[in-house]
């Protein structure tokens, strides 16, 4: 099965550690190494040094958030990597993040992201096509002319619009390659998901068959099932917190409980809020517990119809834990 791994809350985690990780993926045989960005470190900074230690593991970025990039330096930063890596980018995943986080630790507004998500990808997709001298495009919130372009010859790479809402679903349809899930998930949402990104295919009236599917899973490995479990439930409460998950958590039998644990944990009471999360809710948001079964439940995700699991590495506790559940999450295709 493909395979892809990103790394979460990068600031805790050296980027020696995250490169020997890197090349732990590769040799197992993952088929991406997937960046995400919001405030931690920079992406496509972290990509390169990556790619400077491994030779054929490809990448991806899960996500580029729209409101605090701008598609030139999307494109520009692609572009540059692709190079460097001797052809290895894969894919571009776009969202617009959290907007509480977003809003609070870069000052910008998140507005207009169903007309900006569309202007994006159709300006990387220009600038990348390498087919002329310059770019010009003419749109609602980007106008400009004769942009040089970035690379010689046309470079095609997948773009992926990352969301959790009907919305965003229906208009990657339209207009990308598909999509990016969020990082919990049950049988329910995926089907329901990758039902809307249909439609909006068909509505637009092109042929879905070749989408990718792609979907961030927390990831969580141990000797026994319950301390694999434990690692993993910061990870669902952190989820839990945000309400552009609301989407799926309306798919589950846990909005009551999901309810009561948001207002917990907006007093401050973290602890209370991590022990309402019970063992069951764990086991069907994520994919945790021992080794065979982590294998069963990623191979289950095909039967969701998801193509490509992005494996979540968490780095909630502490190193010398955090580099064990790491290191089992990139060798265990090395068994399957």
């Amino acid at each position: 099965m493909r395979l892809a791994l990103t790394f979460y809350s990068v600031l805790r985690m050296p980027i020696a550690d995250i490169i020997s990780c890197s090349i732990a993926a590769e040799k197992a045989g993952f088929e991406y190494i997937s960046m995400a960005e919001s405030f931690y470190r920079d992406a496509s900074v972290l990509a390169t040094a990556i790619a400077s230690h491994t030779n054929r593991v490809k990448f991806g970025s899960s996500i580029f958030p729209i409101p605090t990039r701008t598609p030139f330096q999307i494109a520009m930063a692609t572009a540059t990597l692709n190079e460097f890596s001797g052809g290895r980018v894969g894919f571009i995943g776009l969202g617009t993040g959290y907007r509480s986080r977003i809003e609070k630790y870069f000052g910008v507004k998140v507005e207009h992201s169903l007309s900006k998500m569309k202007e994006y990808a159709e300006i990387i997709r220009g600038l990348l096509a390498g087919s002329n001298d310059s770019f010009s495009y003419h749109g609602k919130f980007f106008d400009f002319e004769n942009f040089p372009m970035l690379v010689s010859e046309p470079l095609k790479i997948t773009i992926l619009f990352a969301s959790s809402g009907d919305r965003m679903l229906k208009l990657a349809g339209q207009f990308a390659d598909g999509v990016i899930l969020n990082s919990i998930g049950t049988p329910e949402y995926y089907r329901h998901a990758i039902s809307i990104l249909h439609n909006g295919a068909k509505a637009a009236d092109r042929s879905s068959h070749k989408f990718e599917v792609a979907s961030s899973v927390i990831f969580s490995v141990a000797d026994r099932h319950e301390d694999a479990v434990e690692t993993a439930r910061p990870d669902v409460l952190f989820y839990l917190s945000y309400p552009e998950l609301d989407p799926i958590i309306g798919k589950t039998p846990y909005k009551e409980e999901v309810t009561e644990i948001r207002k917990i944990y907006a007093l401050g009471r973290s602890k209370e809020a991590l022990a309402l999360i019970t063992d069951t809710m764990v086991d069907n948001l994520t994919v945790s517990g021992t080794p065979k079964e982590c294998r069963r439940k990623i191979k289950r995700l095909a039967d969701h119809g998801v193509t490509l699991p992005i494996i979540r590495v968490s780095t909630t506790f502490q190193r010398k834990r955090t580099q064990g559940n790491i290191l089992q999450s990139c060798r265990y295709t090395q068994r399957r």
